[in-house]
């Protein structure tokens, strides 16, 4: 039996949203999904504007819903439920409900909504982090070659899958600081009138500031043993006061900071991955939004140096749609049943059916209970057999 998935994931400073359409055939860490449609919506000025405002959140989800299942050639009674995966790392102190956007979206949609799936993990001990390890398993693994797949996201992350691996033998963890702290660093240093910088164009006429960079690699979070993620407060804001001090001690300009702060993202993920996966992985696969800052991309390929890098594309999934796919399998996996966390990365006691459920449409919903209730009854029987 196949079902449609739709998975949602909101950028970490509400720039965009991500939607992804997932087709399942089987159950569980058994299942074969196949990534049927993306599509990436900006989140309009005047959404930004009243982010705090949960309706307005969730109606913009729901168009990004309605757009990408149109795309897909598929209609909205066939989409079983929708998985919802709220930024890990929110920028400034902005504060949002998610769980009251989970019940607009699933009242907008008529749609069970599936989402809140690193709470779970966090009950049991572990960090929430990396929580799309058993997506990426299932959409990412190899029958013939390693591969490493890393991250630029808000914060950098890699995730090692071997060859015609189990679940069991994947090995990841948050490497250090991303793209956030490079619009950090930009926001301050302009004094609010630029957000990001296209492409790295500001960083690249920068120069590293070599004694600055290694202080930053003497950072506890890049020393730590695995499992580990990287704390909100880690690279926020006596980081950022530490960074301007520097500045200004050193008599350096914007683009020297953020040149050396790309030099940074990059060598933590170099030097996590010499201390601490295999040698010689013949593949490296990239995603987030960080594939888009081509002075990024350049300083990775030197930390990889003999070994070509490449987006996610070219083993099917889109570079930017990793989350949204992820939230889509993982909304998979809880409606199954099956545990969504692995436990051994994030560092929770044990692996836990991840996720708040939120009710859909009577028929939408009358659909999905009678699935769990099925998925429940196997369950029971498999413990009385064993």
């Amino acid at each position: 039996m196949s079902r449609t998935f739709v998975g949602l994931s909101f950028g970490s400073s509400l720039e965009g949203i991500d939607a992804a359409v997932v087709r399942v055939v089987g159950i569980g860490l058994g299942a074969v999904p196949r990534l049927e449609r993306t599509a990436r919506l900006p989140m309009p000025a005047s959404v930004r504007e009243e982010y705090l405002q949960s309706r307005v959140l969730a109606e913009a989800a729901a168009q990004a819903v309605r757009h990408v299942v149109i795309q897909s050639g598929c209609a909205a009674r066939e989409v079983f439920a929708v998985g919802l995966l709220e930024p890990a790392h929110p920028v400034g102190d902005r504060i949002v409900n998610w769980p009251e956007v989970a019940d607009c979206i699933a009242e907008i949609t008529g749609l069970t909504v599936v989402h809140g799936f690193r709470g779970r993990d966090r009950a049991a001990g572990g960090s929430g982090h990396p929580i799309t390890a058993a997506s990426d398993f299932l959409l990412l693994r190899s029958d013939v070659e390693d591969r490493l797949l890393i991250h630029l996201g808000a914060v950098s992350s890699m995730l090692f899958i071997p060859a015609n691996a189990k679940v069991q033998s994947l090995h990841g963890f948050e490497t250090g600081p991303g793209s956030q702290l490079l619009d950090s660093i930009l926001f301050h240093g302009t004094r609010g009138k630029e957000l990001t910088d296209p492409g790295g164009k500001k960083a690249v006429q920068g120069r590293c500031l070599e004694p600055l960079l290694t202080r930053w690699l003497e950072h506890p979070h890049l020393t730590r043993k695995p499992p580990k993620a990287v704390h909100p407060e880690a690279f926020g804001r006596a980081f950022l006061h530490g960074v301007f001090d520097a500045a200004r001690d050193l008599g350096a300009g914007l683009p020297d900071l953020l040149c050396t702060i790309s030099h940074f993202i990059t060598r933590s993920i170099g030097e996590a991955w010499r201390g601490r996966l295999p040698a010689g992985v013949p593949r490296v696969l990239v995603s987030g939004g960080g594939v888009r800052n081509g002075f990024l991309w350049q300083l990775l390929g030197q930390q990889f140096e003999g070994t070509p890098i490449a987006r996610t594309d070219e083993a099917g999934l889109p570079a930017t749609a990793r989350k949204s796919a992820a939230a889509a399998i993982l909304a998979t996996l809880t409606c199954d049943g099956v545990p969504g966390n692995l436990a051994p990365l994030t560092g929770a006691v044990g692996g836990r059916v991840l996720g708040q459920v939120v009710p859909g449409d009577s028929r939408n919903w009358a659909r999905c209970t009678a699935w769990l209730a099925e998925q429940a009854g196997d369950y029971s029987r498999a413990v009385r057999a064993a």
